[in-house]
């Protein structure tokens, strides 16, 4: 970045030798020098940082490219921000500074440190920026990006090394979903952060390196859906607040697709969330189930997803709903199934599959209403499987049985797709993953439990991240492929 911004000399000096001095650099005929920290910076973290500042500002060892003799100008790096007292108590340094007749401090904190790294992506991947990150910035620029273009950009980290996973790859993934958040696009930032933990997993890495690049894709996913989470208010709990919120884009007649895209797309994502803090946070996933309910209640949006492709959606906002806000998890499964069964009904052409195009979805949830559209009507649904899983799993018998009847009435076969627990079923183009048509769901639950049902045996849900205790990275991949679930890792949050 230092390059990038016109810095020359650039050295780092980090180590046992440092004098104060992480790094040296010139520009504009001034000696440069950072001190560099990770994480906020408070009152007790400002205290125990003196002795270094004052070294910073006023030492004159450091390496080859420092000259003493240009006018100094020290630095303050900290990844975070400077919370509570700390900002007063460093304008405090500096005045005291001043009257000494000494350099004073700058502060590059979090957000200067995004704006330059977001606009000079070649400062940190100088030597292997390549056409598809490059294209990949274009898109977002241009406004032309979809969840599509962010699987298919999120491959490439499939095959990189440990070390340039948590390395190089780490910082890539920072780049784009940073640029993404500034084009209002913090779904997809959010879901390229789902898409680096599935990458952790997709390679035979050591455990302790997939560990650590999950825990930086969990990281990016949760900085994102944080921020999406404030931006969720009373607003869009009206009747007509996504509607409008949708329409107001200048989309058109495609208002009435995105909105329901948007809508389940928020559910997924805050219940993702809410899954991922709920350990550490209970509160905040109380509070994001009390929210989602009511949204549900407010968004008919909700239930009805346009295809296949947005049937794993519906897990998160559910596994979270279950055991706090039962009566909207049944909501939200009850109006779901109306709704799909409703488009398989008479002459209608049913959803499309998860790995169809947003032409195919509006084609077949449109398309019957128009005599130019001839489409095959689909007899097998993803979102079936996991309307009668998620029932089955949160104990709803009653609601099970009804789900069941529905989809025999409309002659809707469920499928699920069968991964093996190996490096297939984080891929979506594996050659062992294979599709399972009408696997074994009974017309009833039977068990004391209400899970004994034999597809849910045959699932294989002893994987090896639910043994790790990482079930959420398995929800994560889910949302990240869209076309796969796993019962073992959703029964973990239960």
């Amino acid at each position: 970045m230092l390059r990038a911004e016109g810095f020359t000399h650039v050295h780092l000096t980090h180590g046992s030798q440092e004098f104060g001095k992480d790094a040296v650099a010139r520009r504009d005929g001034e000696q440069w020098v950072f001190q560099s920290k990770a994480g906020n910076i408070g009152q007790p973290q400002w205290r125990a940082l003196l002795g270094q500042l004052e070294e910073l500002r006023l030492s004159d060892y450091a390496g080859p490219e420092f000259d003493p003799e240009l006018k100094r100008r020290p630095v303050l790096v900290t990844t975070g921000r400077m919370v509570g007292n700390a900002p007063l108590l460093a304008a405090e340094y500096n005045r005291r500074a001043r009257t000494r007749g000494e350099p004073e401090l700058e502060i590059w904190a979090r957000d200067r440190l995004l704006s330059g790294l977001s606009s000079n992506p070649d400062a940190v991947l100088r030597g292997s920026i390549d056409g598809a990150l490059l294209t990949t910035l274009g898109a977002i620029d241009r406004n032309d990006i979809s969840m599509d273009d962010i699987e298919i950009f999120a491959r490439r980290w499939d095959s990189f090394p440990a070390e340039q996973l948590v390395g190089l790859g780490v910082v890539e993934a920072s780049l784009v979903a940073e640029r993404l958040a500034r084009a209002n696009r913090l779904d997809l930032a959010c879901h390229l952060g789902l898409c680096f933990v599935r990458a952790a997993w997709a390679n035979d890495r050591t455990e302790d390196a997939a560990l650590l690049a999950a825990d930086a894709g969990g990281s990016l996913f949760e900085t994102f859906a944080r921020q999406l989470w404030s931006e969720c208010d009373y607003r869009l709990l009206s009747k007509r607040g996504m509607i409008g919120f949708a329409i107001s884009a200048s989309e058109g007649f495609s208002a009435w697709a995105t909105y329901s895209v948007r809508c389940i797309r928020l559910t997924e994502l805050l219940g993702l969330l809410g899954l991922r803090v709920a350990g550490r946070e209970p509160e905040l996933a109380d509070e994001i189930a009390a929210y989602l309910a009511r949204f549900i209640s407010a968004q008919p949006g909700t239930t009805h997803p346009v295809g296949d492709r947005f049937a794993v959606s519906l897990i998160p906002a559910a596994i979270l709903l279950g055991p706090r806000k039962p009566a909207a998890a049944k909501r939200l499964l009850t109006k779901t199934t109306v709704w799909l069964c409703d488009r398989y009904e008479r002459d209608r052409f049913g959803l499309s599959a998860s790995n169809l195009t947003p032409r195919a979805e509006i084609d077949r949830v449109f398309g019957d209403m128009f005599e130019h559209v001839h489409i095959k009507k689909r007899q097998a649904s993803q979102l079936a499987a996991i309307l009668l899983d998620v029932a089955a799993l949160l104990r709803y018998r009653k609601l099970y049985g009804d789900i069941w009847n529905d989809l025999e009435a409309v002659r809707l076969s469920t499928m699920v797709l069968r991964c093996r627990d190996d490096a297939d079923q984080y891929s979506l183009t594996a050659a062992g993953n294979r599709w399972e048509i009408n696997p074994n769901y009974p017309e009833e639950l039977c068990g004391r439990k209400g899970l004994t049902i034999g597809h849910h045996r045959e699932a294989g849900d002893d994987r090896q991240l639910v043994r790790l205790g990482r079930p959420w990275d398995l929800l994560a991949t889910s949302s990240a492929l869209r076309d796969r679930h796993f019962i073992g890792a959703l029964r973990e949050f239960l």
